[in-house]
């Protein structure tokens, strides 16, 4: 009986000339960290032997076996004896993880992870804003105000440095809480935020349109006013649902119908979801 083959495909980045052992090993962690996350190799797929990976990729068997076991500890891969190395489903991916954030950030919008991250700012940030508005200190209010102010000084011409600006005001509030757990979350997640910041549809116009959004936030920060910095993240974060909108829709032809069908169905659930629980209206005074 014909033993299966495993399934090979070629690179789709030059293979890594890094001197030192680490430094290849790191090479093939980012390279089949890419592949992987971007769908060339997708859940269920078994990788190309040892020695096939280390011909294509040009890296000793010991680099290979190396960065492997950093993706088996982020969750991606799961090696066996005699079947080989499979990629593992997503949802045991470690999604916090920030190579697994930077891989994701840079391939394909996926709208199921920006309907989560998403719906994790509308957990965690409203409740951050009430925070920091009953603890930042001075120089933390002057942090944050200066943070809009250089976001809106970038606009109209340079909307990267708004962008940057405007992760630069979201996390001076996540620090003004105070709370270490939270700062530590913010900084896993500031590159997959920072990309969410630039698929906003239009994003000249929309930053612009959000500015008082954010100056609002700013300015109940200042004022120590608790609810009214809640309210004023709420209908903030309801503007950047608005604006990532068109994210969220995918353009599917005739081979993707059903994606598309899919991804239709969680913007729906997520405007609802906006709609009934984060409705400024319902904010606790």
């Amino acid at each position: 009986m014909a033993r299966a083959r495993s399934k090979s495909k070629p690179a789709l980045w030059p293979a890594p000339r890094l001197p030192g052992a680490k430094r290849k090993a790191d090479g093939v962690l980012d390279l089949l960290g890419r592949q992987i996350v971007t769908g060339i190799y997708a859940p269920g797929d078994r990788l190309p032997t040892e020695a096939e990976l280390g011909r294509q990729i040009g890296v000793s068997r010991p680099s290979l076996r190396e960065g492997l076991k950093v993706l088996a500890v982020k969750g991606l891969v799961e090696s066996r004896t005699r079947r080989g190395t499979r990629v593992r489903p997503r949802r045991d991916w470690d999604l916090l993880d920030p190579d697994v954030l930077h891989w994701m950030s840079t391939a394909t919008p996926d709208p199921e992870l920006l309907i989560s991250l998403l719906e994790v700012r509308g957990i965690i940030e409203p409740a951050a804003a009430r925070m920091a508005a009953q603890r930042a200190t001075a120089a933390q209010i002057v942090a944050i105000e200066r943070a809009y102010h250089a976001m809106a000084a970038a606009l109209p011409h340079d909307v990267e440095a708004c962008c940057r600006h405007d992760l630069e005001l979201h996390e001076a509030i996540i620090a003004a809480t105070g709370n270490i757990l939270l700062r530590r979350l913010a900084l896993a997640i500031r590159t997959t935020l920072l990309s969410f910041f630039r698929l906003s549809a239009n994003a000249r116009e929309s930053y612009e349109n959000s500015l008082k959004e954010h100056w609002a936030v700013a300015a109940a920060i200042r004022r120590r006013a608790p609810a009214e910095a809640e309210r004023a993240m709420r209908l903030l974060l309801a503007g950047t649902a608005r604006d990532t909108a068109p994210a969220f829709a995918a353009k599917p032809g005739k081979a993707d119908k059903g994606a598309g069908a899919s991804a239709r169905k969680s913007k729906t659930q997520t405007e609802k979801t906006w709609e009934e629980g984060n409705d400024p209206e319902n904010v606790a005074t």
